[in-house]
């Protein structure tokens, strides 16, 4: 008696969700085969290789872009004229004064002059600088040695020995007079020779240039 040729069982239909896949900022439907749940397999299979690979280039891209500048809290800014402060790194140079945050120091960074000449003693220099009206403040006076040693005077420079960047357009024809008296002489003054950042003194009689400053937060 011949028997009936074996048929193939035929997959039985198997309903199942559709299967939703979030990488970064792409989404990703898949909607499994309802024929059998070895298509769920194979969906998640190939959602978890794309969520590799995303990731990968996520990561491949923010080792290639570019560093952020912060800006240091305690780095000197620029102040332009009309009070805009900038960081100090920029390389701008039109800015009228620095302000070191670490010291609240403000320092007018042109230098103190009769029409761009020296003026005639260190009591010229100090008049000169209280007579200044600047950004709005007119409480400036003749910077202290202390002042120009730690925020004027870089001597990884000469001619001068300070950062152009900060001080752009300083004269050298002539040094720079501080308010700092010598304790040893009543009618001498500490003055510092920009050329090389020299600090020295003289008797207040002397020609010389000067710079301006003033406490931030008085």
């Amino acid at each position: 008696m011949n028997q009936a040729t074996p048929q193939p069982e035929l997959l039985a239909a198997t309903p199942c969700a559709s299967l939703i896949h979030v990488a970064g900022d792409l989404i990703v439907r898949f909607e499994a085969n309802p024929v059998h749940p070895l298509a769920r397999m194979f969906a998640q299979t190939f959602a978890d290789s794309l969520a590799t690979d995303v990731a990968a280039r996520s990561t491949r891209d923010t080792v290639a872009a570019p560093n952020i500048i912060v800006r240091d809290e305690a780095a000197p800014l620029k102040i332009m004229a009309d009070g805009q402060r900038v960081d100090a790194r920029e390389p701008i140079t039109d800015h009228v004064a620095l302000l070191f945050p670490s010291t609240d120091w403000m320092i007018a960074v042109t230098a103190l002059s009769k029409d761009g000449e020296p003026l005639g003693s260190q009591r010229d220099v100090e008049a000169a600088a209280k007579a200044l009206t600047l950004l709005g403040y007119d409480d400036w006076t003749l910077a202290s040695d202390k002042v120009y040693e730690r925020h004027v005077i870089d001597r990884r420079y000469h001619a001068p020995a300070a950062d152009k960047n900060l001080y752009p357009n300083l004269p050298l024809s002539d040094w720079y007079w501080t308010s700092t008296a010598a304790p040893w002489s009543a009618e001498s003054a500490f003055y510092v020779l920009l050329h090389f950042g020299n600090v020295n003194y003289y008797p207040r009689y002397y020609s010389g240039f000067g710079l301006a400053c003033r406490r931030a937060r008085q």
